[in-house]
This record gives structure tokens, sequence and C-alpha cells, in this order.
């Protein structure tokens, strides 16, 4: 595990409250229960955040591991952000087609990185019909920033798609497509 995505897991651990941590690392479901069985969780947050990261060097994360817990934390707490409302629509004469969710992720990753040659698309699929999105902005000349992503919502079978404010104004149009 490279030690951005070591750097990145650490920042979103330490976010997370001791009282929803196991709670949100089951979720996550990247360790094992046997693995987080072996975290004291009455210790220090340091210590906590340490053994974890160790853990999850030995199973060799990736950014988009990472992505994914980060996607978790924020469904957790999706009250700490401002959310935008687009309505989507269909060309005249267009039919509703039935909702292919692998085709929905290839064509809207595949979107992105063309308009964009650095960006980060990872997705979590939830029980409620939904597709969380979080898309970590890059320009020409720099990696993601992993640190300042946008979130989309996108309940399938609905016109509408909620964003998270972005910090780059001008991508926004970019998630209309």
């Amino acid at each position: 595990m490279d030690e951005t995505v070591a750097e990145f897991i650490k920042r979103t651990i330490l976010k997370i409250p001791m009282n929803e941590l196991t709670t949100i690392l089951k979720a996550w479901d990247f360790l094992s229960e046997n693995q987080l069985q072996t975290v004291n969780f009455r210790q220090r947050k340091e210590s906590v955040v340490q053994h974890l990261i160790h853990l999850c060097e030995e199973k060799r994360a990736s950014i988009s591991d990472a992505a994914l817990l980060d996607i978790i934390y924020m469904q957790f707490h999706q009250h700490q952000k401002v959310w935008e409302v687009f309505q989507m629509s269909k060309g005249p004469g267009e039919d509703v087609d039935l909702f292919d969710m692998k085709q929905f992720k290839n064509s809207f990753k595949k979107i992105l990185q063309r308009a964009l040659k650095n960006v980060t698309v990872s997705f979590r699929e939830t029980e409620e019909n939904a597709v969380w999105i979080r898309i970590a902005w890059g320009t020409q000349y720099t990696k993601p920033n992993q640190y300042k992503p946008t979130y989309v919502v996108y309940y399938s079978q609905t016109p509408y798609a909620f964003t998270s404010s972005s910090m780059l104004r001008r991508n926004t149009p970019l998630l209309g497509q």
C-alpha cells in the first residue's frame, strides 16, 4: 500500500467519531471480522488508527478501497454537506429504458475520464436503489485531490441526482452529461 493511500485512510478514520468507528468499518467490509477483533477500540484513537493502518497495509488497500471508506463515512454524515438537486431529462421521443447499473458506472466514468485526464471515480450501491459516486478532481497537471471530492447520489429510475457542492465549480457541468 502506498503512503498516499495510507494517509488518506488515516485522515478518513480520524474524522470518524469513536462511537461510530466499528459500525462504519463493518459497513466498509474491507477488514474481516477476525481482523477487527484484534483492534482494541478502548485505546487512544491514534493507537487504534495505527493498528487499522497496519491491517490495511497487510491487505494492500488501494485508492479505491480508501475512497469506498470515505463514501461510507459521507453516507453516515451526509447532513454535513450542502446538496444541490439536478433534474435530468430525456430528449424528445426517448423511451424510458431499463436501468443497467454496470453500464451506468462505465459510461459515467468514461465521460469524466475523457473530459479530464486526472480524475478518480468510485461507486457504492445501496439497498435503496441508490448509487453513491465519489469524484476526486485533478487537473491536466495535478493528481486528483482526494481530500476535496464531490459526491453524487443517484437513485435509479428517478430523474434526480443530488450533488455535494464542488470545490471546482468549472467541473460541475460535466456531471450533467
